[in-house]
């Protein structure tokens, strides 16, 4: 499954690489997809969204919507 979430607090490419690190982490993901010009985060697998919530916290970025 495929979903393409904002992501907030992105301004660079070392921004994006952090981020793609956070989420990879998560369990039932299976790859990540960071563009910190869009905002966006491409997330094929089965991960919870809360899971991927808290793979952001205490970090300056955050998931926002899904938006497909």
């Amino acid at each position: 499954m495929e979903k393409v979430y904002e992501v907030s607090g992105m301004k660079c490419e070392g921004c994006a690489k952090t981020v793609t690190e956070k989420l990879s982490a998560v369990r039932g993901v299976e790859s990540v997809e960071v563009n910190h010009e869009t905002g966006q985060a491409k997330i094929v697998g089965k991960p919870f969204k809360l899971s991927l919530k808290n793979a952001l916290k205490g970090t300056n970025y955050s998931l926002g919507k899904e938006i497909k």
